[in-house]
């Protein structure tokens, strides 16, 4: 530890790792989602049954890298969702007019860990729409856990602006690791 406090480059390496949890997060939903005004396919627009789907993804960056489990973005997401109220969530995909399914990635050929959200249709299959947010690391735990929330509470914000654009997170919301129903609460 004390060679690193002697070098300068390295004892740079190891602030900058520790401010990470400050920088703002990149976000498609602090840019704008549907910018260009693409056509919404209209399964899309007029579901209102929807299944959330739990893809498996990075289980080793749990319980060390994330608190909880790997099934941890499913259930926030899912309780965004469904404290939005835009669908109603349906526990059987059969009975859902759309499927989100959400994914943790974290590899090598990443820069920063991501959470992803496809949608299709159920009855044809075919891809409706899909979202990428990427996690912020963060040197502690609590900081990297709270920047996980905040994105997947960007990707239930993401899927409001599609459906309901002009909806926007709080600039102070971005990157923080606070729940929209926070912020509100303020």
């Amino acid at each position: 530890m004390f060679t690193i406090l002697r070098n300068p480059v390295a004892l740079g390496a190891l602030l900058l790792c520790c401010a990470m949890p400050v920088c703002a997060q990149s976000s498609s939903a602090a840019k704008g989602v549907n910018k260009l005004g693409a056509p919404v396919p209209a399964p899309l627009l007029n579901g209102k049954r929807a299944f959330i789907a739990y893809e498996l993804g990075d289980v080793t960056a749990f319980p060390s890298g994330y608190s909880g489990g790997p099934e941890r973005a499913y259930s926030e997401f899912y309780a965004g969702m469904k404290a939005w109220g835009r669908f109603e969530l349906v526990s059987d995909p059969k009975d859902a007019d759309v499927v989100f399914a959400i994914r943790f990635v974290e590899s090598p050929g990443l820069p920063m860990p991501q959470i992803r959200v496809g949608i299709s249709d159920l009855k044809t299959g075919v891809p409706l729409w899909g979202f990428v947010e990427q996690v912020n690391p963060a040197f502690f735990k609590k900081n990297r856990d709270a920047t996980f929330s905040a994105t997947v509470q960007l990707l239930v914000y993401d899927v409001e602006n599609l459906l309901a654009p002009g909806t926007a997170p709080s600039a102070s919301l971005v990157g923080t690791g606070k729940t929209r129903f926070e912020n509100r609460a303020k």
